[in-house]
């Protein structure tokens, strides 16, 4: 609920790539030498503020310029107007996440009531040559990790560690780690070869396992230690752990708190232009109860425009 209601809200409808905040969504952990660690999330900010169209706005654009924000970023770059983000991680230990209020591997659940701490900036400085060759083959994947940052037991993270690699696989083909935009700036050599559309040149003459290298092989050790999780707790039905309305106390606070009236009645108004293509009923008076959940005026507001939206499309 809380991302629905961000996503029909007028952040929905960001002015450009360069007026939005970005988070990590999932949590992962900071592991030490020693092994110990510690859980984090990480947020960017961004240093133009957050601005954003309305939803009549936002169409306007759309249908003059499908591609308006990603000219506005190339612009802006190209301009010497290089946006930045400022980087700041949280972080938790494991028993303060026992401790926690909400599930601190939830994906719905924002970290409320914690410290940011500033560790960077990202500032964007260079466009593309080539558009299709550095975007449009470009792969990313929670997977590619660095010592000393590693997943956490976060369920849909642990699914994405995998269908990210294999969507590229799909997408860009079997050898996609070869593609220069993915590939390291030094050249490494590994022990995967003979695939499918192999451009590298298979990695030539070098011998194919590490016993019969005659010279001296450089080998990146492991981390020295590696975090230790702890799996307890027992399987249930997801429904029985929810107590009372703990789903709906931050999409509350975001309703009641981050937005103002006008953010409020543009959010009416926008889950009403969607609400009047649902013809079932029964689907539309159970969403409209779960605004209910949220606050009761969110509800109300948006039957009152759903009631205008209606009429508006039989005219």
């Amino acid at each position: 609920m809380l991302q629905f209601l961000r996503l029909l809200s007028d952040l929905g409808t960001p002015y450009g790539f360069r007026h939005m905040h970005g988070w990590s969504g999932h949590t992962y952990r900071l592991v030490q030498d020693d092994g110990s660690s510690v859980y984090t999330r990480v947020k960017l900010e961004s240093e133009q503020g957050v601005r954003n169209f309305t939803d009549a706005e936002a169409k306007k654009h759309a249908g003059e310029n499908d591609a308006w924000a990603t000219q506005d970023l190339f612009d802006a770059i190209k301009n010497g107007d290089y946006p930045a983000w400022k980087v700041s991680i949280a972080t938790m230990t494991e028993e303060e996440a026992a401790d926690y209020r909400y599930d601190i591997l939830d994906l719905t659940k924002d970290w409320l009531n914690v410290t940011y701490h500033d560790i960077g900036r990202m500032v964007l400085t260079q466009n593309p040559e080539n558009y299709f060759a550095e975007i449009e083959q470009a792969h990313f994947s929670p997977a590619n990790m660095v010592e000393g940052w590693e997943p956490s037991n976060d369920p849909v993270l642990q699914s994405r560690l995998f269908a990210y690699n294999d969507a590229a696989r799909h997408r860009i083909g079997s050898n996609y780690q070869q593609v220069p935009v993915n590939c390291p700036f030094s050249p490494v050599a590994n022990w995967d070869r003979d695939g499918h559309l192999e451009s590298l040149g298979n990695q030539g003459s070098r011998a194919n396992f590490p016993d019969s290298f005659r010279d001296n092989l450089h080998v990146v050790k492991k981390p020295s230690a590696l975090a230790e999780t702890k799996v307890d707790g027992k399987v249930e039905y997801f429904e029985s752990q929810i107590e009372g309305d703990i789903d709906f106390e931050q999409p509350r606070e975001f309703y009641q708190v981050q937005l103002n009236e006008q953010d409020r009645a543009n959010l009416h108004s926008n889950i009403a232009g969607t609400l009047v293509n649902v013809d079932n009923d029964d689907i539309r008076e159970t969403l409209l109860e779960q605004f209910g959940k949220v606050d009761a005026a969110l509800e109300r507001g948006v039957r009152e425009a759903y009631k205008e939206a209606l009429e508006a499309s039989k005219r």
